[in-house]
């Protein structure tokens, strides 16, 4: 029963994903067909692709169909068709079967197309990977360790060891993450090279100090391929410990530069020993023979150069072999020199220009204005330029870019004539320190122009001055008496002075009291008419003057005479009393003989009478005349009355 439920399950389930499977490919109108030129690989290689693209759906692509490698780059060849019912679209082309590929076992492609969908009821970009399955026989690779160089074979203490591997690919697919570890005499540390192509090599080098006793050196490498994890082993070396009368020093000049710049080696060969070394023979794994036949004596240090020139990246070692007077050999080497060949488009090269305002100065020291300007012909950015001039820094460039150019003025005191010249000092991207020297400015010494001769300027004589005789008799006693009187008399005329100006002053101010006062009196008097009671009448009336008017007895009016003769004896009898009311009685009676009145004509008086008399009258005239009083008049009694 269990058997029959379980196969039932089964039955269904297949029947299940074949119809997913019928719906996807209904929903699927494109059809996609690859074919490859080899199947089985035993290796990365390059193989032929044919594929075909057909539209097996109800209608015509809405879109362009694309086509694509493994490595998503798009297949150009193949073009943007776009497909209607039932058409294909064909392409063949070349592929470099890849060592991920292999080991995935498939290659796979990938197209990309535009269908119409009706539930979201828009275009939907659609993509579709289509694979076929490869085959990878395989071959075990084959890495060995060709070479294992220890140098040198013996060495004393503190001297540099250097042990070198050589690994090669002798077989068919290419290995990876190789990694070689020495023992911990020689490194603590690991080497690790990322690839080794089939066919290729690889060095590896491990440098060391020699202690006080001998070293093994023995390396273990693994490496990756197809997949699988490999390893092997190199041979055991020993560096003997031991004393060495011959000892070797190398050096280069540089660190490295680009192809094709030159470079200095220099050894040096010192012999600490009591006999002579001879037939000394300097070879290197690159270079070959570099020395030969040379002798260096006991006691004796012996300088050797080689110019070379820079091709590529290269570890140099010398190893020195020599005899002694026994002819017993002797081995030693020289410590690892490491030359880097850098890119040429990473080559720095600077080229300077320098002129000058004059080319001769007519003073030492003199003055000379120098432009320096620096031109970067390198494809790369220079950065921190200084320039120099006998070794003394004048300006620094923070930077020049490529194919640019830079420069500045700079005023300078010339001791000497002769010649200058200007250098650009930088580093490369070794650090290295390089310098490029401009062109040549002389600079000539000449003697100033002397100025032409002027006229001389006379200078008349300065006048003598005579001085003035002076008496100097003593003068007599009473001259000095009358001095004295003098100074005295100018002090009491002094005083006298002050004392009538003080007098001055308190005169000013009783006339400014007294004035004001009889101001206050003219107040209350008509000024517009007097009389005069001290004379008789003359042409049978009494004389009328009005102020202010034209004179003559016709001025007035006959019949207005007796009225306004009435009414000014009234105002001048008020006028009196107010008066004399204010005066103190003591007052001499002379004061009151004559009063001007403010107003009236300056050239007519007024006689007031004195208290008590009464004025007398005209015999004639019995009765005062009338007097037509103005409008000026009445106005004036108003004010009075008031």
């Amino acid at each position: 029963m269990n058997r029959k439920r379980l196969l039932l399950a089964l039955v269904i389930g297949l029947a299940l994903v074949l119809l997913c499977t019928a719906a996807a490919l209904a929903d699927d109108p494109l059809k996609v067909q690859m074919d490859f030129s080899k199947k089985q690989f035993s290796g990365p290689e390059t193989i032929t692709v044919s594929i075909t693209v057909t539209n097996v759906g109800e209608g015509d692509m809405p879109g362009p169909v694309t086509l694509y490698y493994p490595s998503g780059k798009r297949v150009e060849e193949f073009g943007s068709p776009t497909l209607t019912v039932g058409s294909s679209k064909n392409w063949q082309g070349s592929w470099t079967v890849t060592q991920q590929e292999l080991e995935d076992g498939k290659i796979t492609f990938q197209i990309r197309y535009t269908i119409y969908d009706e539930d979201q009821d828009d275009m939907v970009s659609k993509k579709k990977n289509f694979s076929k399955k490869i085959v990878f026989t395989g071959a075990d690779p084959e890495l060995t360790i060709t070479a294992h160089t220890v140098t040198p074979q013996l060495a004393q203490k503190g001297q540099e060891v250097t042990v070198t591997y050589e690994i090669t690919n002798s077989g068919t697919v290419d290995v990876s993450n190789v990694v070689v570890k020495e023992n911990s005499a020689i490194s603590s540390k690991s080497a690790t090279v990322d690839e080794i192509k089939a066919g290729e090599s690889e060095k590896v080098t491990f440098v060391a100090t020699m202690g006080s006793k001998d070293l093994n050196s023995a390396a273990t490498v693994t490496y990756k391929a197809g997949g699988k994890t490999f390893t092997t082993k190199s041979d055991s070396q020993t560096v003997k410990y031991g004393e060495v009368n011959l000892t070797a020093a190398l050096e280069a000049d540089k660190k490295g530069g680009a192809p094709g710049d030159p470079l200095k080696l220099k050894l040096t060969l010192k012999n600490k020993g009591t006999v002579d070394f001879t037939n000394v023979t300097v070879t290197d794994a690159t270079l070959g023979t570099v020395f030969s036949g040379e002798t260096v004596k006991a006691g004796e240090t012996v300088t050797l150069e080689k110019d070379l020139t820079i091709t590529e990246t290269m570890d140099l070692q010398f190893t020195v072999t020599a005899e002694d007077a026994t002819g017993i050999p002797t081995e030693t080497a020289t410590g690892l020199v490491h030359v880097i060949a850098m890119d040429p488009t990473q080559q720095i090269i600077l080229s300077v220009e320098a002129e000058a305002d004059r080319t001769q100065v007519y003073k030492i020291p003199g003055n000379v204005r120098f432009t320096v300007r620096v031109h970067n012909e390198s494809a790369v950015e220079v950065k921190n330029i200084t320039v120099k001039a006998v070794d003394v820094a004048l300006y620094t460039f923070e930077s020049i870019p490529a194919g640019e150019t830079a420069s500045f003025t700079r005023d300078m005191a010339v001791s000497m004539a002769g010649s200058f010249q200007f250098t650009a000092n930088c580093k490369d991207q070794l650090g290295q320190a390089l310098s490029f020297a401009g062109n040549i400015v002389t600079i000539a010494y000449a003697d100033p122009t002397p100025v032409p001769t002027e006229a001389p300027v006379v200078t008349p004589p300065a006048p003598v001055t005579e001085p003035v005789p002076q008496d100097t008799e003593p003068l007599p006693v009473w001259m000095e008496t009358v001095n004295e009187i003098a100074e005295t008399a100018k002090w009491v005329f002094a005083g006298l002075a002050g004392l009538l100006l003080i007098l001055l002053l308190i005169g000013a101010v009783r006339r400014g009291r007294s004035r004001s006062e009889s101001n206050k009196a003219m107040d209350h008097l008509e000024g517009a008419t007097y009389r005069d009671y001290s004379t008789a009448p003359r042409g049978g009336r009494r004389s009328e003057i009005v102020s202010g008017a034209a004179d003559g007895p016709d001025t007035f009016d006959k019949a207005a005479g007796a009225e306004n003769t009435e009414q000014n004896s009234d105002l001048m009898a008020e006028t009196l009393r107010k008066l004399y009311d204010e005066k103190p009685a003591e007052a001499p009676e002379a004061d009151l003989d004559q009063t001007v009145l403010s107003g009236a004509d300056p050239d007519t008086t007024t006689e007031l009478p004195l208290p008590g008399l009464e004025p007398v009258a005209d015999e004639e005239t019995t009765q005062p005349e009338p007097r037509v009083e103005n409008a000026s008049d009445a106005a004036h009694r108003r004010r009075v009355r008031k």
